[in-house]
């Protein structure tokens, strides 16, 4: 008696080496066929079984034999045709595999993409002479076959969108060519252009038009608006559960729009691209191949590789050698909230009425080490008490360092004492409807450039301007 597998260890040996079926769907997909020829999967067993230990070997070409497998129901019919045998697996394991491999998603075709559209159509027609009964079978059987289309037309757009995430490699591996022979640039880009419009026109746009809820078919109303039928249907008949459902499911449809329409955009924009744009496109593909690579090395089931082993990596491309030696690029941020503008036309504000009362701007008498006297620094003081008085402030969450702003670069003669001195009046004396609070953290002020003055840095407590209490009554 032969040795036999069962179903479970037969199918984990698949996934084991998974290489055989990935080859033989691809070669399905090439030939547009629903089956596998019985003389290419013993091709394929063999010549992968090859490099394995005997035992592995026996284990592989007896589990993937053609008998092993009907009798297990990973083949489920065998066809004689054309003097050949033709094997038609299982569509489960088949889209498992796919599951397994984005570059084996297939695109959906307008024909695909209308076959979903007209079934839903017609679980729409059946609801509405349905009876919304919980005890009816024919309304639980409509329900569960609802719910599986909705399901399966979701999963198959989410791996559509995978697989068209995935053009850039295929892009590139079109245009290889034309970055070696440069003289045949013409002829190729010709036959690129083919390619790339056949995939346009046959995958990308269908599913452009059909996740559209601004889309008008001649046959009949489009996804979305059938889907909005059936949730009026359901809210009108109590059946508010479902509804609610396949609201959220409508949602998310509407949400693959986005992603496909940048797939789309980028097949426009490289089919304006120039030979050198073409090989510049080829280089950053390959080298983003080989950090996919990489971070697919820590998808395993090793909970020690978590990270990406990017050293070999770095020192053969050169690109980020030396990069931790340079000054991170400094950035100006700007907030989207309407309280930060608000608070920037302020600021503006402020500073523009600084402006318009430039006559009035005090100049301080330069204060030198030998003519320093009493009398020299209470006018320099008054002065400045006096510019204080006419200051228009604004609450703020750091006094010291708004003082700075406002006083530096725009009274001549402004110096560190001044800042203090302008401080400890607002303290003490603080503007009307407003109040000082003093916190415990510090804080550090660059020192003003002078010629003679040490690099020191000032290091203040910070302090708030805000508005007092009777102020917020009134």
């Amino acid at each position: 008696m032969s040795k036999r597998f069962s179903t479970l260890d037969t199918t984990r040996l698949l996934f084991e080496h998974p290489r055989i079926l990935f080859r033989l769907i691809e070669r399905m997909d090439r030939l547009e066929a629903r089956y596998v020829r019985e003389a290419d999967l013993i091709a394929e067993v063999m010549e992968y079984s090859k490099t394995l230990a005997r035992a592995d070997r026996d284990r592989v070409r007896l589990a993937l034999s053609t008998d092993n497998l009907f009798r297990t129901g990973l083949v489920i019919d065998i066809i004689k045709a054309e003097g050949e045998r033709r094997l038609v697996l299982q569509d489960a394991l088949i889209n498992l595999m796919r599951a397994c491999n984005a570059s084996l998603y297939q695109e959906l075709t307008d024909a695909r993409l209308r076959g979903h559209l007209v079934t839903l159509r017609d679980v729409r027609d059946r609801l509405e002479t349905s009876s919304f009964s919980q005890s009816d079978p024919d309304f639980t059987e409509l329900r569960d076959d609802l719910n599986e289309r909705v399901s399966q037309l979701i999963g198959l757009l989410r791996q559509n969108v995978l697989r068209m995430q995935t053009i850039s490699a295929q892009l590139a591996d079109m245009s290889g060519d034309a970055s070696r022979v440069p003289e045949r640039f013409l002829e190729f880009r010709q036959n690129l252009f083919e390619q790339i419009v056949t995939l346009y026109d046959r995958h990308i746009k269908p599913t452009l038009v059909f996740l559209n809820p601004d889309t008008r078919l001649p046959d009949g109303t489009n996804l979305f608006e059938t889907l909005e039928a059936m949730v009026r249907l359901l809210e009108h008949n109590g059946d508010h559960s479902l509804a609610d459902q396949l609201f959220r499911s409508s949602i998310s449809l509407n949400a693959l729009y986005k992603p496909i329409q940048a797939v789309a955009q980028e097949v426009e924009h490289f089919l304006r691209k120039t030979r050198r744009g073409m090989v510049q496109y080829n280089a950053m593909e390959h080298f983003f191949g080989k950090l996919r690579e990489l971070k697919g090395e820590t998808e395993t089931l090793s909970m020690r590789r978590k990270w990406l082993e990017g050293s070999d990596f770095a020192r053969g491309t050169g690109f980020l050698v030396g990069l931790r030696a340079q000054a991170r690029p400094k950035h100006y941020a700007f907030g989207g909230s309407s309280s930060y503008y608000q608070l920037l036309f302020s600021e503006l504000d402020l500073r523009l009425a600084d402006l318009k009362r430039s006559a009035e701007v005090p100049v301080l008498q330069e204060l030198e080490g030998s003519s320093r006297t009493a009398r020299v620094d209470v006018q320099r003081i008054n002065q400045l008490y006096q510019w204080l008085e006419s200051l228009e402030l604004r609450p703020t969450n750091d006094l010291v360092r708004e003082l700075h702003g406002r006083l530096d670069g725009f009274i001549e003669g402004y110096r560190f004492p001044d800042l203090l001195a302008a401080l400890n009046r607002l303290v003490n004396t603080p503007p009307k409807g407003y109040h000082v609070v003093t916190t415990n953290r510090f804080r550090t002020l660059a020192p003003i450039e002078e010629a003679e003055s040490p690099p020191d840095q000032f290091v203040y407590r910070k302090r708030r301007l805000e508005p007092s209490t009777e102020a917020i009554h009134d």
